[in-house]
């Protein structure tokens, strides 16, 4: 046999001796005594001293595109302006007119939104007052 045979011959005695061998049983007690010399060598940490040591490895490229993502967001959020409430079914005097205005880039959203209990319309006709 030379060392860079990858498969050595088989040894007929060695595969005789493999049948014939048998596991010994374990004692009843092995368990017992592994988690005994665990806990004395390794002495147990609290909770909250483990939840605060803990680290989690992320690579930087990743952890760089979440980073300008969040900032990006920050940055681009629309502005969020509430206007006062006003609620025009108390009052019994009308207040102004309705015309349709459209601004451009006007951009909002209808949180918060909440509909008059009672309307009234009146129409003037283009360009008089009433």
């Amino acid at each position: 046999m030379t060392t860079h045979d990858p498969d050595p011959e088989p040894d007929p005695e060695l595969a005789r001796l493999l049948q014939d061998w048998s596991v010994p049983a374990l004692p009843d007690s092995l368990d017992e005594r592994v988690k005994t010399l665990f806990r004395t060598r390794a002495p147990r940490v609290p909770l909250w001293r483990r939840f605060f040591a803990t680290s989690i490895r992320i690579p930087l490229p990743a952890a760089l595109a979440v980073l300008l993502l969040l900032l990006a967001a920050v940055w681009w959020r629309p502005s969020t302006t509430v206007p006062p409430e006003v609620d025009s079914a108390d009052s019994p005097e009308p207040t102004q007119s309705a015309r349709y205005e459209t601004r451009e880039g006007f951009t909002g959203s209808l949180a918060g939104f909440e509909p008059v209990r009672e309307m009234n319309v009146t129409v003037l006709p283009e360009g008089g007052s009433q």
